[in-house]
């Protein structure tokens, strides 16, 4: 990194954290805007009840469940959430921090759900999103041939041509951003343990991988397919490998990845009275013989390319570059595989939420199709290219900032509805 890029995403940083925070400061606590309400209680949940409550649902303030918008309930002694554990791993330190500073000013009242608890999400899905936007952008300019400038614009695009954005800063404590960090490090440290062969570098990417894993179940079959172009190009150098260092660093890596797994299938055990059981095991695929597709893709309603338009330009590089390399196409795979797999979900929409955020954290992988794009166009069209995006990056700022958090439409088809969020109110 030079001074400029320095200076650049610590400018990155504090604007997602002003964006986070002021937005969250026009709503207390314990009101559906909060940070941690619905889903976002549910991941949270984790830590409160482990360092506060001894995991007993009667030690919990009463009604608390109510409180945050039923993200997870009380079950007389037992804490129950459907959410994985992983989002309060990494949130961990943060949380920790909060914990120290209630404990100095003499907080008494709703341990683990302060107003420093609210702001910690604030500040650790910041932090976790910058480093993931860097990290994307050193991999831009030293692996995938990108000038810093066209990185640049691969940033501004990532950030403000999706919903990324809105992950980061209204719903920031969800499971995306935490996810995109975790692929942007695995990505980076692909590329140490291809060049340099170290066991270290293919421990963490092992122990990462099944971190991400615990955050987000289904993810670990769209994981697979994002990785299959890496490895397939590195096959050749993957085979120059000692046996040797493949044992050292997938033990260590299995090792240290079993931990979340370990504290899920203990919490499993515990909640559900099984390891292998889910919150998730009532949620079905009932449209699996027909697939909502054209509803996924293009309703006002979490239409993926409405709300991430980026990812036109990710088909269009795989398109572009698979007539010569047919490794690309797993990355039309990993277009097509979630599409089908969410598009059958008992909720398409996944529920509440700006834009699909099935595809959040896969921007991550999707960053490298649109770097092949952006390598190959000319100065004109690269000066387009970022008055595009500047464009659409304001328009969709303008449509989350006015979104409520949950589609008011009538029905999934309701283009009223999605003009109205693009008014200036």
């Amino acid at each position: 990194m030079n001074r400029v890029d320095k200076i650049v995403f610590t400018l990155l940083f504090g604007l997602l954290l002003f964006v986070s925070l002021n937005r969250h400061s026009r709503h207390p606590r314990f009101e559906y805007h909060s940070q941690i309400f619905s889903d976002k209680a549910g991941y949270h949940v984790y830590l409160p009840a482990y360092f506060y409550y001894d995991m007993d649902g009667r030690n919990m303030p009463a009604a608390l469940d109510s409180l945050v918008g039923r993200g997870f309930q009380l079950d007389r002694d037992k804490i129950i959430t459907k959410y994985p554990i992983g989002v309060a791993i990494l949130h961990a330190p943060f949380f920790g921090i909060a914990a120290a500073l209630d404990g100095i000013q003499g907080e008494a009242e709703y341990l683990g759900y302060t107003h420093n608890q609210h702001l910690a999400l604030n500040w650790s899905t910041a932090v976790y999103g910058t480093l993931g936007l860097l990290m994307i952008f050193l991999l831009a300019v030293r692996e995938w041939q990108l000038s810093r400038s066209r990185a640049y614009l691969l940033v501004i695009m990532l950030l403000g041509c999706s919903n990324l954005l809105y992950y980061l800063t209204r719903d920031a404590g969800m499971s995306h951003g935490y996810l995109f960090f975790c692929y942007a490090l695995i990505l980076t440290l692909w590329y140490r343990f291809k060049h340099f062969q170290s066991w270290h570098a293919l421990a963490a990417i092992i122990a990462l991988s099944l971190l991400a894993i615990s955050m987000r179940h289904i993810n670990s079959v769209f994981f697979v397919v994002g990785m299959g172009y890496f490895i397939a190009e590195a096959k050749s150098q993957l085979k120059l490998i000692n046996t040797s260092l493949w044992a050292k660093g997938v033990g260590v890596g299995l090792l240290i990845g079993s931990v979340p797994l370990i504290l899920q299938a203990m919490y499993n055990r515990y909640a559900y009275g099984t390891v292998l059981s889910s919150g998730y095991s009532e949620e079905s695929f009932i449209n699996v013989l027909h697939p909502r597709l054209l509803e996924f893709w293009l309703a006002p309603n979490n239409g993926v390319l409405l709300y991430a338009p980026i990812l036109l330009l990710a088909l269009y590089g795989v398109v572009r570059h698979s007539m010569y390399n047919r490794n690309v196409l797993f990355f039309a795979a990993l277009f097509v595989l979630p599409s089908i797999i969410y598009a059958s979900w008992w909720s398409p929409t996944l529920g509440c939420g700006f834009g699909h955020r099935g595809f959040t954290e896969l921007l991550a992988f999707f960053s490298f199709p649109i770097s092949l794009g952006l390598r190959d166009y000319n100065l004109s069209r690269i000066k387009f290219t970022w008055f595009v995006a500047i464009m659409v990056t304001c328009v969709l700022f303008v449509a989350q900032w006015n979104f409520d958090g949950c589609w008011y439409g009538n029905g999934a088809w309701d283009w009223n509805e999605l003009v109205s969020l693009l008014s200036f109110q």
